[in-house]
């Protein structure tokens, strides 16, 4: 097992603080992009991660403790390597299921040997998918959804969708997830929003984007056309003289509304596509002779 006090140059015996100081001027020496080893960042920041958490600590000074214990540093001959895989993946990131508790009792020739007691940690959280396009996030809006529990009953819930609403934001709903394991608390329904271009328009944070083609001559004299929002609303947008093809043309808080703000919105951008018509060998030969 790494010794991870050993890693930041600290002891046992450091605080919180004097780990954090530590992985800050190691970091800075061996951050990859300043030269350094990027297997000895990693490990840096392995040990920071374990150390700065004092739930974390506790866990691995206890595995130091009994699982070198009466080997001198050594691995322990009834020492259970698959159960400290299981651990490490728990708070590591994985997504365990289990409360864990650890305990000790003695092997044949009175070896100390762990063990690790599991026990169910209760009703899972449930996670589903919502769909709505950018027109309806345009507006608050209400969205009755179904699901399925681990149990396969079916569920119904109502969301409500602020206006605004991100790609990606989850809502939390207490108490309409798993509820299959008895005289536990009930998880939790966990509603994540998918946003979707629709009607022309895509959509990068708060700020919408389309497009409009236009003839030669009016990018050439200059234009004026009417644009349909998606809130059904006509506005109209001025090609200057002189537009290019592939121009981008700013209409100002046209765009989406500011997720939690009052009258804020993004803005419209609208690219500009120029039809060069088709001219035939006679049109060609009148242009040339002008």
């Amino acid at each position: 097992m790494k010794n991870y006090y050993d890693v930041l140059g600290v002891n046992e015996q450091s605080t919180s603080a004097d780990i954090t100081k530590a992985f800050k001027d190691l970091a800075k020496k061996h951050h990859p992009d300043r030269g350094g080893d990027k297997d000895k960042f990693q490990e840096i920041n392995e040990a920071h991660d374990t150390l700065k958490n004092s739930q974390k600590r506790h866990d691995y000074d206890t595995m130091r403790k009994f699982g070198n214990a009466n080997t001198g540093g050594a691995q322990h001959p009834f020492f259970n390597e698959d159960i400290f895989g299981d651990f490490f993946s728990g708070f590591q990131g994985g997504d365990m299921d289990f409360n864990t508790s650890f305990n000790f009792t003695r092997g044949p020739g009175g070896e100390r040997i762990f063990r690790q007691n599991r026990q169910p940690r209760g009703n899972r959280n449930v996670q589903v998918r919502m769909a709505v396009s950018i027109k309806e996030a345009m507006t608050k809006s209400e969205k009755t959804i179904n699901y399925k529990l681990p149990s396969g009953r079916e569920e119904f819930a109502t969301v409500n969708i602020p206006a605004g609403v991100q790609h990606g934001v989850t809502f939390k709903y207490a108490g309409m997830g798993d509820d299959s394991i008895k005289n536990q608390p009930r998880g939790d329904l966990m509603v994540i929003m998918s946003v979707l271009d629709s009607d022309g328009y895509t959509r990068k944070g708060n700020d919408l984007y389309t497009d409009k083609t236009i003839d030669c001559f009016q990018a050439v004299r200059g234009h004026e056309f009417n644009l349909k929002t998606l809130e059904d609303k006509i506005i109209k947008v001025k090609v200057p003289s002189g537009t290019q093809p592939n121009t981008i043309l700013q209409v100002k808080g046209q765009g989406m509304p500011v997720h939690k703000t009052i009258g804020i919105r993004g803005n419209l951008y609208v690219k500009i596509h120029v039809l060069i018509p088709q001219l035939s060998a006679a049109d060609l030969k009148k242009i040339k002779d002008l």
